[in-house]
């Protein structure tokens, strides 16, 4: 399970310029905190998180909760944003439960959605082409 979450670190850090697709609201699993400030603040303190810079981007690694939190730099569009994923493995199948948080303007914030959601799938596809 390390190395998916290894994985699932360096895929995460290869944003495409996706062509923009408008997503619908749609309820989305919480990151569990009211601001992006407020879950950066608390995610420095906590035990077992790794902080780290890639491209800009703010990236804390909770391991022990095979959870990613990557927070968009200042000169992103979609600024301030994180987006959550947490990956598990059920019957042989890995799967990412995504949440985001993005108190920028909607269409930034879609188009934030549809390339996290672009780069999931590449992972999925991914570890399916991984021999067991």
């Amino acid at each position: 399970m390390r190395t998916l979450l290894t994985l699932v670190t360096l895929l995460m850090t290869q944003l495409c310029h996706a062509q923009l697709l408008l997503q619908p609201e749609t309820d989305n699993d919480t990151v569990g905190y009211k601001t992006v400030d407020e879950a950066l603040a608390d995610l420095r303190v906590k035990p077992g998180v790794e902080l780290s810079d890639r491209q800009g981007w703010t990236i804390a690694t909770d391991r022990g909760a095979q959870t990613i939190w990557s927070f968009t730099p200042k000169g992103h569009a979609a600024y301030p944003a994180v987006v959550k994923r947490t990956v598990t493995e059920h019957d042989g199948s890995v799967f990412i439960r995504m949440g985001v948080l993005c108190q920028s303007d909607k269409l930034a914030c879609d188009q934030l959605v549809v390339e996290f959601n672009q780069m999931n799938e590449r992972m999925r596809q991914s570890m399916a082409k991984k021999p067991n």
